[in-house]
């Protein structure tokens, strides 16, 4: 099975009443003992577009209200609206009678959309300043052995060499790094569908360890990703930036290209570092 038909397996739904799905979680998609946000992400996804009459998620806002443990969750739908040419829903993640995460998303039809294209959002420079065979693989084992996240394992990733934080010698004056992360992305067998675009729209790690280097875990409290067009190749250009760190919470952009140049999805999420002051001051 290659890395895009594993991914697929991992979003496996048992229907196991009207409008609920039960879900056994693949720990390949873990981060430790937890679901990685981009892979509950691409589940709830794919419950949403399975009850509404859309074939696309083209917006979706998450929030990530609770841990989860790394046991079967149901995930209940709930329609909001339908009509001609979009609907709506909730996808509502629950688990020992908590609901740990909601997904609200219109869908809608990209072979049916009709309407005029201007303002187009081209690569950015960073793209052009390396060739593909300078960037790094992510790996974290050279920091600890075992701490590069099993999720990252089931995909090619590979970051821009200026983003490879976990390589850089130490040094306490980070005014020169960006909060920024750079990366060409492929699951080896098929082109990015939907779902692969919600998992890549919180694929990379918070950008602020490339400016400040390891902060622990940097929970993410919400996510907004929107879909533009399916992609036509199989790797994709990620382009992750950080803004505004604010009592120790920032917001982190995404934009991600296919290698024609057309602009396939993008996400904002608010996420923050635990014990900020303690860590950056």
């Amino acid at each position: 099975m290659n890395q895009f038909q594993r991914f697929q397996a991992a979003l496996k739904l048992k229907n196991i009443e009207d409008n609920v799905f039960l879900v056994n979680p693949d720990t390949n998609y873990f981060v430790g003992n937890t679901p990685h946000g981009g892979y509950l992400m691409a589940i709830m996804h794919k419950a949403l577009i399975s009850i509404l009459p859309h074939s696309t998620a083209i917006s979706s806002s998450v929030q990530y209200l609770d841990r989860i443990n790394a046991e079967p969750f149901e995930l209940e739908v709930e329609t909001f609206k339908t009509s001609r040419g979009s609907s709506s829903g909730i996808v509502k993640l629950k688990q020992d009678d908590r609901i740990c995460t909601t997904f609200i998303g219109t869908c809608s039809d990209f072979e049916f959309m009709k309407g005029y294209d201007d303002l187009q959002k081209p690569l950015p420079e960073i793209f052009k300043d390396k060739d593909k065979k300078d960037y790094v693989q992510m790996n974290y084992d050279k920091i600890s052995k075992g701490f590069t996240p099993v999720f990252i394992q089931q995909l090619e990733c590979s970051i821009h060499p200026d983003h490879a934080w976990w390589n850089r010698a130490s040094n306490p004056d980070n005014k020169n790094n960006e909060a920024r992360c750079s990366a060409f992305l492929e699951m080896e067998g098929g082109v990015p569908d939907q779902f692969c675009l919600s998992f890549y729209s919180d694929i990379l790690p918070p950008v602020v360890c490339n400016k400040y280097g390891p902060l622990g875990w940097i929970p993410t409290i919400t996510l907004t990703t929107h879909i533009r067009r399916m992609p036509t190749t199989s790797v994709l250009y990620a382009d992750f930036i950080a803004s505004d760190l604010n009592k120790g919470y920032f917001e982190q952009d995404c934009n991600i290209w296919d290698l024609d140049g057309n602009l396939v999805a993008s996400s904002r999420q608010l996420t923050r570092i635990l014990k900020s002051e303690e860590k950056l001051s």
